[in-house]
């Protein structure tokens, strides 16, 4: 066990129960992250969608995306 690890379940013992209730609540937000609709997005309060999207921006940082162009420039030639 890391120094981390025995630190985090020293201070988490000396908790009352409600607040280790809302470790355990926290640490399955960051285990299965929740998803959105654009509009619950809306409905979040601003610092709390501020987190959330800059949390997904991150998440996202390490993903592998593939890119693709819908149109090439003989589409936009046969308008001219």
């Amino acid at each position: 066990m890391t120094t981390l690890e025995r630190e985090l379940i020293e201070r988490i013992i000396r908790l009352d129960d409600a607040s280790k209730q809302r470790v355990l609540e926290f640490v399955d937000t960051i285990e299965n992250p929740r998803t959105y609709t654009a509009l619950e997005l809306l409905e979040l309060p601003p610092e709390e969608r501020e987190r959330y999207i800059a949390w997904s921006f991150a998440a996202a940082a390490n993903e592998d995306f593939e890119t693709f162009e819908a149109y090439s420039e003989e589409d936009f030639d046969d308008y001219s």
